[in-house]
């Protein structure tokens, strides 16, 4: 699942940079229409609901792979 969030993450903020360890607000174009449309595309990739309360821009892309797999698992 990290993968896949770090691939369309550097896809949505324009950042090949990007590490699991950053932080989503560090990514190159992050601005919250940008957050907004990594979420839903988000949503659409894992097949999954997704608010924008779970996920907070000072969160890792690591962190957020292990709440939503965590999430998922609960289904």
């Amino acid at each position: 699942m990290l993968d896949m969030i770090m691939t369309l993450a550097s896809g949505v903020f324009e950042d090949a940079d990007i590490l699991p360890t950053s932080r989503l607000e560090e990514a190159k174009r992050f601005d919250s229409m940008n957050l907004v449309q990594f979420i839903i595309e988000l949503s659409e990739l894992l097949d999954m609901d997704i608010e924008d309360e779970e996920v907070e821009k000072t969160m890792t892309f690591a962190e957020l792979a292990k709440n939503l797999e965590a999430k998922k698992s609960l289904k």
